[in-house]
């Protein structure tokens, strides 16, 4: 296998040889809009840095840079009355092109006492919480990340993983359940294609085509009140449209396996963008301790019809399939007594309106349509010799049905207002089967409506604060409930290059439908209050620096009340595991500081440097205290890039973080029972070894006469450190064992467009 991956790095160093760069040109195309009311903008002025060459947009937006040679540019885009805004890293290249969708902010005049001097950062009174971003190309070049949407987050401070095998993101010390995301107005279920039945991933890659991705927004210090039913972050997705002047052509191939994408126009009012992608991840299972053997594809498309500058719609498609196949073989080795199939299919269809009412509304109005199948039959595996005795099997099918309306309306020059109200209607047919003597055996039919509102005034004042006062109102059929969600932030200006930023915050999700089929007792939405301090700095127009504390205050949580016949302290939103006699009575705190120091590519340098110090704790129903299944304690990333010229790029990710808790093991015990026995009053008291990594890029990239390619070589955990994820006690080794993370691989890959 590793020869395999060798032949093919070598494969992708030849290819660098064989394409020698031509001395061609492109085109910058895209569409300048007011970020409060999304009309175009006419005459806006368009320029790229440190040239004369430049144009304005037209009586629609739209503007053209032609005949401009090939290479990464730094655009600045300004018109009377808003506020400067600088595009970087816009590459250019021969027969295709990255439509620029570019909003700008209107300005209020400052006190003459206050300069103004433009950044690569920018505020707005639109999007008001603190959030990170990443573009299209700032996704694509991050390394270690295998173009996946949770491995690039998990450079962020506020973000833990769990390595490379999974998909997991805990934030701020929560657990892998408490996070949301949407595409395009319209909510995804899960962003990950390997998914258990405990609420975790179980596998490196995810359902998001980062090919389709124009924007992300990252929300982890607190969310607007248009955000609900998830307790620690949010991740806004913007799918970019499909070009609508001429057709193009992507294939690409790379960890994941194969992938390709088409886009272009259909009339000169619709366009399309569609992808699809096929796995080989069976080729480098052992590489990766899959396990057993993963497979995936997935089909995603957006279509987008604009019958004049007022009316958007959007018609998106998300749909992945996934398998996990567990040989007896595959089963021993890991020293798990168990083998078979783990099959996922999600399904997600959703088309959003958005209509411009006049200079100061527009809304957007989507309808969505999600199917999640799940299929798991695993069985025993018996003195070596697999068996057809049951262990355990998962059959769940979940139907998700939505309705969103976010409304944007401007009252006055420094006040906005953001409203609207959703549904979702989740209906889960649960069919649960544990244990060979049918320990656990649930088939039962659960439907939960969720209904909710929301409101947030934005306001500007004295020029030098942004605030934002939220609430939303959320009722769920279950609780027959209505809950209420204050959401405060205050961006103060304290300097010029200063700020400080405050944040406090009601949050509520549902508890799980999955313990809803199996308890008859009220189990209620955990409930999280969560404040931050912030304070922000900019030494220079590319680089940020910030430091934050915080405070996560859980309650309501799910635990395992006294009447249980089982004994375990876990702590329910960490790992979903199917208990009868759970309780909302589960109670925890996330306590922590962050640094985080930014620099955007404006010359040739790039990078990031954040570490975060927390703690994060629950108490059982007796009230002991014990560590949550990720209070790793301190984490730290630093990621950085040098790029000398528009032909190749070097970058680099180191990460370290903290040991991970587990419970002691009693050996003894184990080995007469012949099964796993934890030493329960020491629960999550030990620490894996810490976790530290090393992951190198190199990118090269040609433009050729018809076409252009993108390639590329990665050294994943580069100095082979043997990570290591958990420990368990294997039945058929009769002793204790270890998971581990990746060792050492070269990755290689590359992109060609058409």
């Amino acid at each position: 296998m590793r020869k395999f991956k060798l032949l093919f790095i070598y494969l992708c160093l030849n290819i660098n040889i064989i394409f020698p760069n031509q001395d061609l040109t492109g085109i910058i195309r895209g569409q300048v809009l007011d970020s409060e009311n999304q009309l175009p903008l006419v005459g806006a002025n368009i320029l790229i840095n440190k040239s004369n060459l430049g144009t304005i947009s037209n009586e629609n937006g739209f503007f053209i840079l032609e005949d401009i040679s090939q290479g990464y540019y730094n655009i600045s885009v300004s018109y009377i009355g808003y506020k400067l805004k600088i595009i970087n890293d816009v590459w250019v290249r021969p027969r295709a092109h990255d439509f620029l969708s570019i909003t700008l902010d209107p300005k209020v005049l400052k006190l003459e006492s206050v300069s103004v001097e433009e950044s690569y950062f920018s505020k707005s009174i639109v999007n008001e919480y603190q959030s990170i971003s990443f573009n299209n190309d700032e996704i694509r070049r991050a390394p270690g990340a295998g173009q996946e949407i949770s491995r690039i987050l998990n450079s962020l401070p506020s973000v833990a993983s769990v390595g490379e095998n999974r998909q997991d993101m805990m934030v701020r010390g929560g657990g892998p359940t408490e996070n949301g995301f949407i595409i395009d107005n319209i909510p995804i279920p899960s962003i990950s294609h390997f998914n258990t039945s405990d609420g975790r991933s179980n596998g490196p890659i995810g359902i998001i085509n980062t090919e389709m991705v124009n924007n992300l927004e990252f929300y982890a210090n607190g969310f607007s009140s248009k955000f609900g039913n998830k307790l620690s972050s949010y991740g806004d997705i913007d799918y970019r449209e499909g070009n609508n002047n001429s057709f193009e052509f992507n294939f690409g191939l790379g960890l994941g396996g194969l992938g390709s994408l088409v886009e272009g126009p259909l009339t000169n009012k619709i366009s399309y963008i569609i992808s699809y992608r096929k796995s080989y991840l069976n080729l480098i299972s052992d590489l990766i301790n899959a396990g057993g053997l993963p497979s995936y594809n997935d089909l995603q498309g957006k279509l987008t019809y604009k019958p004049n500058i007022y009316n958007t719609f959007t018609l998106l498609t998300v749909n992945g399939n996934s398998l996990y196949d567990r040989s007896v073989k595959e089963g021993i080795s890991i020293g798990q007594g168990i083998h078979g199939k783990v099959k996922n299919n999600q399904n997600t269809i959703g088309l959003n309106h958005r209509h411009i009412w006049n200079k100061k509304t527009y809304s957007n109005t989507s309808f969505g349509f999600s199917l999640q199948n799940a299929d798991t039959k695993l069985y025993d595996i018996v003195d070596g010799v697999g068996t057809d005795t049951l262990s355990f099997k998962n059959q769940n099918k979940i139907q998700t049905i939505t309705f969103r309306n976010v409304n944007h309306q401007k009252i006055s020059n420094s006040h906005n207002l953001e409203y609207g109200f959703e549904s979702l209607k989740n209906y889960t047919d649960y069919n649960f089967i544990r244990g060979n003597d049918g320990e656990f055996d649930v088939n039962e039919k659960i439907s939960v409506l969720n209904l909710a509102s929301f409101l947030s005034l934005k306001s500007k004042i004295l020029n030098q604060i942004i605030l934002s006062s939220g609430i939303r109102f959320d009722f769920n059929d279950y609780e027959k409930s209505i809950f209420l969600s204050p959401r405060i932030n205050i961006d103060y200006n304290i300097f010029d290059k200063t700020n400080l930023i405050y944040n406090i915050g009601n949050y509520y999700q549902n508890p799980p439908e999955i313990y809803l089929s199996v308890n008859e007792n009220d189990l209620r939405s955990v409930h999280n209050i969560q404040q931050s301090l912030t304070l922000e700095h900019i030494f220079f127009k590319d680089t940020k620096f910030s430091f934050s504390i915080y405070k996560k205050d859980y309650s309501n949580a799910p635990i395992l009340g006294p009447d249980s016949n089982y004994i375990d302290p876990t702590f329910l939103m960490d790992q979903l595991i199917m208990y009868d006699k759970i309780v909302s009575k589960g109670k925890a705190n996330s306590k922590g500081l962050e640094i985080l120091l930014q620099k955007k590519r404006v010359e040739k340098f790039y990078g990031l440097i954040g570490g975060t110090y927390f703690n994060s704790l629950f108490k059982d129903f007796d009230g002991n205290e014990w560590n949550r299944n990720y209070n790793y304690k301190y984490i730290f990333n630093m990621v950085g890039g040098y790029r000398p010229n528009d032909q190749w790029e070097i970058s680099v990710r180191w990460s370290l973080f903290g040991g991970k808790p587990y419970t002691p093991i009693d050996e003894n015990s184990s080995s007469n029972f012949g099964t796993q026995v934890l030493y329960l009053d020491d629960f999550n008291e030990a620490k894996t070894p810490e976790y530290h990594s090393l992951f190198i890029r190199y990118e090269r990239r040609f433009n050729l006469k018809r076409s252009n390619l993108i390639t590329y070589i990665e050294l994943w955990n580069a100095y082979n450190r043997e990570n290591i994820e958990t420990v368990f006690w294997s039945e058929e080794l009769n002793e204790i064992a270890e998971e581990t993370y990746f060792d050492f691989i070269p990755v290689g890959g590359f992109e060609l467009e058409f």
